[in-house]
Parts: structure tokens; C-alpha cells; sequence
């Protein structure tokens, strides 16, 4: 049977997905959409969220056994980002991250490993990376080029087109602008990518 790595970027609205192979090479790149009925009261919204997301996992690692004749050994899964200025924000993802991993760990009996953002991204883009001499101590900081500080998530997307170039984008309509969920894709690449360098699997 066939062993693979499933990394995760998981936010309220969608959550990228990253299938990757024993040796650390990507198998596919995909998106899940969090979409609710209106009708759901907003306090409601991140449980039905939880449910399609449970349903998603069941029917993926399903696929993975008969399609690829294989078993998930690891789960990778980005820890939200809390530096947001509203706090409600910042607890509903961090909930919501929450219920997303115990989903994984009673599907697959693995518990996920949490990857930040800062690590992921240090990982996967060491060309940001240089040391500095903070309070006396020599430490490594990550810096994004000055047309990226407010994009992040931009170069991110852009280092993982040129990586990964048979994969398929979603653009805005008459636009060479990607969708929302493209950073999710990318974001769940960089982690899996972090996570990957992190389990020994890529050197």
C-alpha cells in the first residue's frame, strides 16, 4: 500500500488541500469550499462548516484506498494566523482549526502536526531568510521583498506557480487576478512543504 502526506490550510471559507507522495512530490493541489445556507443562524454556520469538512475527509481518504491504493501517514495542518485586530476573528479560527484537526484525528488516528505560518513560510521561502543580532543573540528573520509586505500571501502563490507549473488556477473573470482560493492552495503547498522539510522527508 502506498503511504502519502496530507497538508491543510484551514479557514472559514475555503481550505486548500496538498496531497503529496512518501518521497515529498506533489500529487495533486485542490481547494474545498465552505459554502452554508442562509438560512443557518451566523453562531451556527462554523459547526455546519465542520460537518461538510468531516464528510469531505471521509469521502478523501476513501478515494485514497481505492483510487491510489494508499493510506495517509501524516497530517500537516497551518495554525491560523492570529494577528488580526478583531478578536472574534481570531477565536473562530482558531476554533474552527481546532475542530477541523480532532476531525482529522478520529478519521485517521493521527494527530495532526501544526505548522505556523511564520515557520511554514521560513521554510518553504528560505530566500527571505537572513540572520540579525537581536539582544545579543544572533537569530533568523524572515523578510519579504518591500512590493510583497502587504502581500504575503501573493508571493507565496507566485513561488508555487513556478514550482508546480501543470497545476490550474482560478482567475477573476477578465483578469489574470487568482481567486481567494488560490492562496488557500498555495498556503496548504508552503506548509506541506515545511512540514515535509520538518519530518526529514525533503532535505
Amino acid at each position: 500500500m502506498e503511504k502519502y502526506i496530507w497538508s491543510l490550510d484551514i479557514s472559514t471559507t475555503n481550505i486548500g488541500s496538498a496531497l503529496w507522495n512518501k518521497k515529498g512530490k506533489l500529487i495533486e493541489l485542490k481547494h474545498l469550499e465552505l459554502k452554508t445556507d442562509k438560512k443557518v443562524l451566523v453562531e451556527d454556520r462554523d459547526i455546519h462548516k465542520a460537518e461538510i469538512f468531516r464528510k469531505y475527509v471521509i469521502d478523501f481518504k476513501e478515494r485514497i484506498f481505492n483510487e491510489l491504493n494508499g493510506e495517509i501517514i501524516h497530517v500537516i495542518v497551518e495554525e491560523p494566523l492570529g494577528g488580526s485586530n478583531n478578536a472574534n476573528t481570531v477565536s473562530l479560527l482558531y476554533g474552527f482549526n481546532g475542530i477541523c484537526r480532532y476531525i482529522l484525528f478520529t478519521i485517521f488516528g493521527i494527530y495532526p502536526l501544526k505548522i505556523s505560518v511564520h515557520e511554514s513560510r521560513k521554510l518553504f521561502c528560505p530566500e527571505l531568510v537572513h540572520s540579525e543580532k537581536r539582544k545579543g543573540e544572533i537569530v533568523d528573520v524572515l523578510s519579504f521583498p518591500e512590493e510583497y509586505r502587504d502581500k504575503k500571501k501573493l508571493y507565496i502563490w507566485e513561488k508555487v506557480c513556478k514550482l508546480e507549473p501543470q497545476i490550474e488556477w482560478f482567475y477573476k473573470k477578465d483578469s489574470d487576478e487568482p481567486k481567494d482560493m488560490c492562496f488557500d492552495m498555495s498556503d496548504s503547498y508552503a506548509v506541506g512543504y515545511a512540514g515535509l522539510k520538518t519530518l526529514g522527508i525533503l532535505k
